[in-house]
């Protein structure tokens, strides 16, 4: 029996905690599964319901270094004699496995950086604190090497994602009435947290030039709401609409007809974007980081310049417009899903990793 641990210091569930629930929500052959969180995460119910052992540390909450948090790391990783350790960006996880010396390191990249002196120290600190580093995307893996990682260290594993329930016809109905959106409205949705680099603002400008029948809500929480609602109110923006914080994403996704991601920093591969695509949504993304790897225009949606509010409402308009070419985006959106996003596929890679490593 191979014992893996992860690591992760998330207090609240964001894209690390989504994709961590996605990858071990079944159980595998020949694996035994721990995770270490912070006390209290919010994840630790979810992950317990899928049958994965929690085990809760201080000093591990929203930090990537603490020395109190390699020692109670330390601690554990001695009662459980993990073969793995996997970590999401907690450093103290990693530096905790390295002091416990009987184990190999993985560490995923689920986001890209701009290369600050901190980061290209980081980058290199990789060569000796990890054994394996998955990149989400070829643009995490770029960035990686970039930051002065050993390209062998290296291993691109896209997020996989399960498919959200399917809604029935009157179930989309009733979803258009529960959150008061016209049955003829072309509704797009960006699902991200509310903070500058996710390009809510350059949204607000690209909906002034919008179609009329469009309307565009915007799910997620964050510090940039309170400017949001400002200009919404101040430029008398009446075609966008701040959801907050969602817990049945599912429903957003099934009342849309299409995605948007303005992301111009960190964006890896959006769990959302591949989500969206699993039920048939076509996407319009900015050319940042990972959305060119997951969406491409003709194929299953539009990828236009970053930060270019202009670009974005004239290909949001075009796809409002274009029926037969929405349609045939949104078959390829399916066919993309399968073809590189299913749960089963970054699972079977996952899993595989830890392998080779063991027999190497």
């Amino acid at each position: 029996m191979i014992r893996v641990l992860h690591v992760l210091s998330d207090s609240n569930i964001g894209g690390a905690g989504h994709q961590m629930l996605a990858l071990l929500a079944k159980p595998r052959d020949g694996f035994e599964v721990e995770v270490a969180l912070p006390e209290g995460a919010l994840l630790i119910p979810a992950l317990q319901e899928a049958g994965v052992k929690c085990v809760e540390l201080p000093y591990l909450a929203e930090k990537s270094f603490s020395f109190r948090a390699v020692r109670a790391l330390r601690t554990c990783m001695e009662a459980y004699k993990p073969d793995i350790v996997h970590t999401h960006a907690a450093m103290s996880g990693r530096l905790a496995a390295r002091l416990y010396g009987k184990c190999k390191v993985v560490h995923t990249r689920h986001s890209v950086f701009d290369p600050s002196l901190k980061q290209r120290a980081l980058g290199r600190l990789a060569n000796w604190l990890s054994d394996a580093v998955i990149a989400v995307s070829p643009a995490a893996m770029d960035n990686q090497l970039a930051l002065g990682t050993r390209p062998e260290k290296i291993h691109v594993i896209f997020n996989g994602m399960p498919k959200p329930r399917a809604f029935t016809p009157e179930e989309r109905t009733a979803l258009r009435e529960k959150y008061g959106i016209p049955q003829e409205a072309f509704v797009l949705a960006q699902v991200a947290r509310l903070t500058e680099v996710k390009g809510q603002g350059d949204m607000l400008t690209a909906a002034r030039d919008f179609n009329q029948n469009i309307l565009l809500l915007m799910a997620g929480e964050g510090e940039l709401r309170p400017e949001l609602e400002a200009r919404i109110a101040a430029e008398g923006i009446k075609n966008v609409r701040l959801l907050g914080f969602i817990k049945e994403v599912e429903e957003v996704l099934a009342v849309m007809d299409a995605q948007v991601s303005a992301s111009f920093g960190t964006e890896a591969t959006s769990l959302a974007l591949v989500q969206g695509m699993s039920i048939g949504k076509p996407a319009i993304v900015t050319d940042y980081g990972g959305n060119p790897y997951v969406i491409s225009t003709g194929k299953n949606g539009v990828v236009v310049p970053t930060c270019n509010p202009a670009a974005m409402a004239k290909a949001i308009n075009g796809l409002c417009q274009d029926g037969e070419m929405y349609n045939k985006l949104a078959q390829g959106a399916v066919q993309e899903y399968e073809s590189r996003f299913t749960v089963e596929e970054m699972v079977d890679r996952t899993f595989g990793l830890y392998r080779e490593l063991l027999v190497g």
